[in-house]
Protein backbone atom coordinates (compact mmCIF):
# COMPACT_ATOMS: atom_id res chain seq x y z
CA UNK A 1 0.00 0.00 0.00
CA UNK A 2 2.85 2.39 0.78
CA UNK A 3 4.55 1.81 -2.57
CA UNK A 4 1.21 2.17 -4.35
CA UNK A 5 0.68 5.49 -2.54
CA UNK A 6 4.14 6.63 -3.65
CA UNK A 7 3.71 5.74 -7.32
CA UNK A 8 0.21 7.23 -7.37
CA UNK A 9 1.77 10.43 -6.05
CA UNK A 10 4.59 10.23 -8.61
CA UNK A 11 2.02 9.85 -11.40
CA UNK A 12 -0.05 12.77 -10.09
CA UNK A 13 3.06 14.95 -9.84
CA UNK A 14 4.42 13.83 -13.25
CA UNK A 15 7.69 12.82 -11.60
CA UNK A 16 9.65 10.27 -13.66
CA UNK A 17 12.42 10.03 -11.07
CA UNK A 18 10.16 8.93 -8.20
CA UNK A 19 8.21 6.68 -10.55
CA UNK A 20 11.37 4.94 -11.76
CA UNK A 21 12.63 4.54 -8.20
CA UNK A 22 9.41 3.12 -6.77
CA UNK A 23 7.54 1.23 -9.50
CA UNK A 24 9.93 -1.75 -9.17
CA UNK A 25 9.44 -1.71 -5.38
CA UNK A 26 5.67 -1.63 -5.89
CA UNK A 27 5.95 -4.68 -8.15
CA UNK A 28 8.09 -6.49 -5.54
CA UNK A 29 5.54 -5.59 -2.87
CA UNK A 30 2.80 -7.27 -4.88
CA UNK A 31 1.19 -4.45 -6.85
CA UNK A 32 0.26 -6.03 -10.17
CA UNK A 33 1.46 -4.94 -13.59
CA UNK A 34 -2.25 -4.80 -14.47
CA UNK A 35 -2.51 -1.84 -12.06
CA UNK A 36 0.93 -0.26 -12.44
CA UNK A 37 0.98 -0.07 -16.23
CA UNK A 38 -2.40 1.68 -16.69
CA UNK A 39 -1.61 3.98 -13.77
CA UNK A 40 1.60 4.99 -15.56
CA UNK A 41 -0.20 5.48 -18.88
CA UNK A 42 -3.26 7.21 -17.36
CA UNK A 43 -5.52 4.53 -18.77
CA UNK A 44 -8.60 3.18 -16.98
CA UNK A 45 -7.57 1.16 -13.95
CA UNK A 46 -8.56 -2.45 -13.39
CA UNK A 47 -10.68 -3.69 -10.54
CA UNK A 48 -8.60 -3.24 -7.40
CA UNK A 49 -8.64 -4.71 -3.94
CA UNK A 50 -10.48 -2.54 -1.40
CA UNK A 51 -7.16 -1.35 0.06
CA UNK A 52 -5.73 -0.50 -3.37
CA UNK A 53 -8.92 1.32 -4.38
CA UNK A 54 -8.95 3.28 -1.13
CA UNK A 55 -5.40 4.56 -1.53
CA UNK A 56 -5.65 5.27 -5.27
CA UNK A 57 -8.99 7.06 -4.94
CA UNK A 58 -7.81 9.05 -1.91
CA UNK A 59 -4.59 10.18 -3.59
CA UNK A 60 -6.10 10.82 -6.99
CA UNK A 61 -8.96 12.87 -5.62
CA UNK A 62 -6.66 14.95 -3.46
CA UNK A 63 -4.13 15.64 -6.22
CA UNK A 64 -6.86 16.51 -8.73
CA UNK A 65 -9.10 18.66 -6.52
CA UNK A 66 -6.83 19.49 -3.55
CA UNK A 67 -9.58 18.11 -1.31
CA UNK A 68 -11.00 14.71 -0.43
CA UNK A 69 -14.73 14.14 -0.32
CA UNK A 70 -16.29 12.77 2.84
CA UNK A 71 -17.12 9.52 1.01
CA UNK A 72 -13.54 9.01 -0.20
CA UNK A 73 -12.12 9.95 3.19
CA UNK A 74 -14.46 7.58 5.00
CA UNK A 75 -13.61 4.70 2.66
CA UNK A 76 -9.89 5.24 3.32
CA UNK A 77 -10.47 5.65 7.06
CA UNK A 78 -12.54 2.45 7.19
CA UNK A 79 -9.84 0.59 5.26
CA UNK A 80 -6.75 1.84 7.10
CA UNK A 81 -7.80 3.33 10.42
CA UNK A 82 -6.89 6.80 11.64
CA UNK A 83 -3.21 6.12 12.39
CA UNK A 84 -2.38 4.41 9.09
CA UNK A 85 -4.39 6.94 7.05
CA UNK A 86 -2.50 9.76 8.75
CA UNK A 87 0.79 8.03 7.90
CA UNK A 88 -0.28 7.47 4.27
CA UNK A 89 -1.30 11.12 3.96
CA UNK A 90 2.06 12.24 5.33
CA UNK A 91 3.87 9.83 2.99
CA UNK A 92 2.03 11.19 -0.04
CA UNK A 93 2.76 14.75 1.08
CA UNK A 94 6.44 13.91 1.49
CA UNK A 95 6.67 12.42 -1.99
CA UNK A 96 4.73 15.33 -3.51
CA UNK A 97 7.33 17.67 -2.00
CA UNK A 98 10.16 15.43 -3.20
CA UNK A 99 8.65 15.40 -6.70
CA UNK A 100 8.43 19.18 -6.65
CA UNK A 101 12.17 19.45 -5.98
CA UNK A 102 13.12 16.75 -8.47
CA UNK A 103 10.98 18.30 -11.20
CA UNK A 104 12.01 21.88 -10.43
CA UNK A 105 15.71 20.99 -10.59
CA UNK A 106 15.15 18.73 -13.62
CA UNK A 107 16.87 15.76 -11.98
CA UNK A 108 17.52 13.23 -14.72
CA UNK A 109 16.83 9.52 -14.58
CA UNK A 110 19.77 7.20 -14.08
CA UNK A 111 21.15 5.56 -17.22
CA UNK A 112 20.23 2.12 -15.90
CA UNK A 113 16.56 2.89 -15.42
CA UNK A 114 14.35 -0.11 -14.96
CA UNK A 115 10.97 1.26 -15.95
CA UNK A 116 9.44 2.56 -19.17
CA UNK A 117 9.46 6.33 -19.27
CA UNK A 118 6.63 8.03 -17.43
CA UNK A 119 4.65 9.95 -20.05
CA UNK A 120 4.53 13.58 -18.92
Amino acid sequence: IQELAIITTARAMDCPYVWNAHAPAARRAGVSDALIDPLRERRPLPTMSPAEAAVVNYATEFFQTHKVSQQTFQAALDQFGAQHLTELTALMGHYAQTAFFLNAFDVQLPEQRTEPLLPV
